[in-house]
Parts: structure tokens; sequence; C-alpha cells
């Protein structure tokens, strides 16, 4: 059994807790375990500023920075931005830009590169947003 301590709790907290309980039977240490789950997993995600990225190799600033959502979940981050259809995983921050970065040039390559009358209309417009991100491209 792992090691266990005494806390002192005021008669109307416990009353609080005992409330919280999912069964009558639920200890104080697995209700307050599921509570301190709970806040971790319910934290709003932060936010970056996507600044630079890559396009045909050469680092270019954004006229926009694209704001990236960033969730840490169990140890490993998770950065996103659905508008931009960008989506990386990786075990650290600096692993996870630079995995936004391969996503928004291969993101440039297919919408952008390619010819224009092989894409739809929904495609079409995700081009102009891009190329509106770059000094000089729209």
């Amino acid at each position: 059994m792992s090691e266990t301590t005494s806390i002192r709790i005021s008669t109307e907290l416990k009353s609080r807790l005992n409330d919280l309980k999912v069964h009558p039977r639920e200890t104080y240490n697995d209700l307050i375990g599921r509570l301190v789950s709970h806040a971790r997993e319910s934290q709003p995600p932060a936010c970056v500023p996507l600044i630079y990225v890559r396009v045909h190799g050469e680092i270019r600033e954004l006229a926009n920075p694209i704001e990236l959502c960033v969730e840490v979940e169990d140890g490993e981050y998770i950065l996103y931005n659905h508008a931009y259809r960008l989506l990386a995983v990786a075990p650290d921050l600096h692993e996870g830009l630079m995995e936004i970065t391969a996503e928004f040039e291969t993101n440039w390559n297919d919408f952008v590169e390619r010819d224009e009358s092989g894409l739809t209309g929904g495609a079409l417009q995700f081009r102009k947003r891009l190329l509106a991100l770059i000094y000089g491209e729209s």
C-alpha cells in the first residue's frame, strides 16, 4: 500500500466533499484524485502565435500570426489550428512547432503550388487564405 498522510479540513468542507462523492463508500483519496484529474483535463488550451513558416524551404514571416492552441495530454504536446488544417503531436513544444511548420509547408504545396483547376471551391477559398498570410503572395 502506498504511503498516506493526514490532513485537516473543516467540517463544512468535509460535508461539501461528501456531496461530490459518486457513491457513499468512495474514499476521500479517490474523490480528491478524481477532482484533481478533472481539474487538469478541463484546463483551457493555451495559445501560441505562429509567426514564421517555411515556404519553398525559405523562412517567411506571416502577415498575421496564426493562433495555435496548445494542450498537454499524457506528457505530449498537442498543437492545432482547425481553420488552417494544422495538427501536431510531439514530446515537447519545440518539436511540435517544427511539425506545425512542416504541416504548413505541406498545405502550401497542396493548395497553393498545385494547379488551381484541380481544386474544389472550398480548396480555392483555403488557397486564398493561405496566400493572404504571406507578404507579397496574394
